[in-house]
């Protein structure tokens, strides 16, 4: 059984209606007074049809979770299920809002109760409305639409079996469980009216998603994704599965890197997933990691903005080669000042869009859905402003996604009525979709959104970002605030030191090394404008770690001492080399005493493994003397690691074997030449003719 109640608009009409239905109905007042008992949550409105064309049927599925009600639903012979329609919205997207902030300023203008044996149960414990509509008279819905303030009203009252509306248009509607006329559990919902048969001019909508930019390479070079980030892709892959040729997606290129090199299994489906799903949906280019071009144009950093964007571009190509990149687009996630806004418009950019982070410094907070614009030099650039309250509710999570869907959509055409209301031109605005962040936190919403949007072409026109039409002259052109980039150019500062430390080994350290590549992608990394100043912290303190480890790993035992065994000999090294990469070297040695044919040799050690170096060298002097080693770079232009100080002991024996042996010979020589004239004048003296005489 269907029970009419009608709201008063006049005292006669308010005598009619009380009179024609005091058997089954309570006044507005009694009502108001029996509410104390309501538990809203209790009703869960899962679906209904949104779009009601003239003369169609209103369609709502709900179910009850507080047990004690339903009880009472199903078991209490007067309990009803009663079916408000409040006033149609003239006051835009904001009248929407305050209905769904404060339901009790909810003014039902027609109002149906259905009985619980009227309604169909599903095998789930679900009950289903129907109720069917009507559209009302001209004169009496010109009454109720001028009546919107002056409380209740009742309705044209030829069919008490159908819902009247006033023309089309969005309208608040409330369904309630009312038990012994008290109202003990109820929800606010919207429905929009359209008339197939107007030509209207539709509104444009882009639903903007982008995935930030998150590090994934870790200190040992591996690359990982942490769970928040793998949320995110795993929820944007379920907007994609279902919609997406209707959406607009920025990618971080080093997030989808850090997906590919991942050696988790969770991470490479991932990637197939995101893969399969990316469809036709309008990439977004992005720089390869968050680089801001304000503080890179200040600080004289626009080559590197620019290596980062190519680098992405070409990142997300090679990728995603089925899906075109939008290149002229630039999702702003941070404010932009006039030198960011210059540096885009170098780099070829045409429009910007802001999500609400960047737009809420343009002081333009309710006025969105307008057009705007911005200057470089002789350049426009058109401009699009993230509404943070969508944004707001594009981030709930609750699981009764219809609910907040509906409100949504409510908003959007209450405001494409107000502006065309205003004497404006909806196909002029364009309403940016997203969330705070740009990430996807429930895509079951944006889904039932666009369910919604896409069945009223005529009123909504969903598009993407690949087709923004060119900047207006007479757009609105905000203040762009100035913003601070020191923190920026210190960063920057800190890296150019690190790269310039590492790059000194470049002729020593083989340029196609792994090293070089980690070192690389580090010092990328560290400019990220996500990454945390203790990851930073981290990377270079690793990084530098690794360099001094290379700079010590050439060497050769301290203490050392080599023997020279003649005045012309040769300097035989042992250079050992500690770390796992080959490194070429330069060793010099130097004495006071030694005089070396080539003090200076290049020399190639294996890693881990050692290397012998021969110098010739030409003694000065006897004796055991320092001789200092010192390892420079290939190219001679640092030193690697301490002086290494070892000895030379010049054995001068060989040569005093000489003195000793011709001193020896004299002594010999001189010794036989006095044997020999002793024995000479020995016999000359046996001869003499006194010595021999008798007398």
């Amino acid at each position: 059984m269907i029970i009419r109640l009608k709201t008063l608009l006049t005292p006669i009409l308010v005598a009619v209606a009380i009179s024609t239905l005091a058997p089954s109905t309570m006044s507005a007042d009694v009502r108001a007074q029996q509410v104390e008992t309501t538990s809203p949550s209790a009703l869960k409105l899962t679906a209904q049809n949104f779009n009601i064309p003239a003369a169609g049927p209103l369609r709502f599925v709900f179910s009850v979770t507080d047990t004690t009600i339903l009880e009472s639903l199903l078991s209490v012979s007067n309990s009803v299920v009663r079916l408000s329609l409040g006033t149609k919205v003239l006051g835009g997207e904001q009248e929407v809002r305050e209905i769904i902030a404060e339901p009790s300023l909810f003014t039902a203008t027609d109002t149906l109760d259905f009985a619980i044996k009227d309604l169909d149960q599903k095998p789930d414990g679900q009950f289903e409305v129907i109720a069917q509509s009507t559209d009302l008279a001209p004169v009496v819905a010109s009454r109720l639409t001028n009546s919107r303030d002056t409380g209740l009203a009742v309705g044209q009252q030829t069919d008490p079996k159908r819902i009247g509306f006033v023309g089309a248009g969005v309208y608040p509607i409330r369904i309630e469980i009312l038990i012994n006329q008290v109202v003990r559990a109820g929800q606010v919902s919207f429905v929009n009216r359209i008339n197939l048969s107007t030509r209207l001019e539709p509104m444009p909508v882009s639903f903007v998603v982008t995935l930030s930019s998150t590090n994934t390479l870790q200190p040992d070079g591996s690359h990982k994704v942490d769970e928040v980030t793998r949320e995110k892709i795993s929820k944007l892959i379920e907007l994609l599965e279902l919609d997406s040729q209707l959406i607009s997606t920025q990618l971080s290129p080093q997030v989808i890197d850090g997906l590919s090199k991942s050696k988790d299994p969770i991470d490479q489906d991932l990637l197939t997933r995101l893969n399969a799903a990316i469809g036709q949906a309008t990439l977004v280019d992005s720089t390869y990691l968050a680089f801001d071009p304000s503080s890179a144009q200040k600080n004289n950093r626009a080559v590197e903005f620019k290596t980062l964007l190519e680098l992405g571009k070409n990142s997300l190509s090679s990728r995603f080669a089925s899906s075109d990149v939008t290149p002229n687009v630039w999702i702003a996630g941070a404010p932009l000042d006039q030198p960011g806004v210059d540096l885009l418009s170098d780099s070829g950019y045409t429009s910007v869009v802001m999500l609400p982070k960047a737009g809420a410094t343009l002081g333009v907070a309710e006025k969105t859905a307008r057009p705007f614009r911005l200057v470089s030099k002789d350049k426009t650039l058109s401009l699009y402003v993230a509404d943070n309250n969508y944004a707001i509710q594009l981030s709930d999570q609750k699981d009764n996604s219809f609910i907040t869907a509906s409100a949504i959509a409510a908003q959007l055409l209450a405001l494409r009525d107000k502006i065309e209301s205003d004497g404006g031109t909806p196909s002029l605005r364009r309403v940016m979709l997203t969330t705070q962040d740009g990430s996807v936190i429930n895509s079951n919403l944006i889904h039932e959104i666009l369910l919604i949007l896409k069945r009223v072409p005529q009123q909504i026109s969903i598009k993407t970002l690949a087709d923004l039409p060119p900047p207006r002259q007479d757009a609105i052109k905000p203040n762009l605030r100035l913003k601070d980039s020191t923190q920026f150019n210190t960063r920057m500062n800190d890296i150019d030191k690190l790269r310039s430390d590492l790059h000194k080994l470049d002729s020593t350290l083989d340029g196609n090394s792994a090293t070089w590549t980690l070192w690389n992608e580090r010092l990328m990394v560290m400019s990220s404008d996500t990454l945390s100043t203790n990851q930073r912290n981290l990377f270079s303190t690793q990084t530098r770690a690794e360099l001094k480890k290379l700079r010590t790993a050439v060497t050769l035992e301290e203490g050392t001492t080599f023997t020279l065994g003649s005045k012309q000999s040769q300097l035989q090294l042992n250079l050992q080399n500690s770390s796992n990469e080959d490194l070429t070297v330069l060793v010099k040695v130097e004495s006071q005493k030694l005089q070396f044919a080539n003090p200076t040799a290049v020399v190639r050690v294996p890693a881990s493994s050692s290397n012998g170096l021969t110098i010739d060298v030409i003694a000065l002097s006897n004796g055991l003397f320092p001789v200092d080693v010192r390892i420079f770079t290939a190219d001679g232009s640092s030193q690697l690691g301490k002086k290494i100080a070892v000895s030379a002991r010049v054995n001068a024996l060989a040569g005093l074997g000489r003195v000793v042996s011709g001193v020896a010979l004299l002594l010999l020589l001189t010794w036989w030449a006095a044997h020999f004239r002793r024995k000479y004048r020995t016999r000359i003296s046996d001869e003499h003719p006194v010595v021999n005489s008798e007398t």
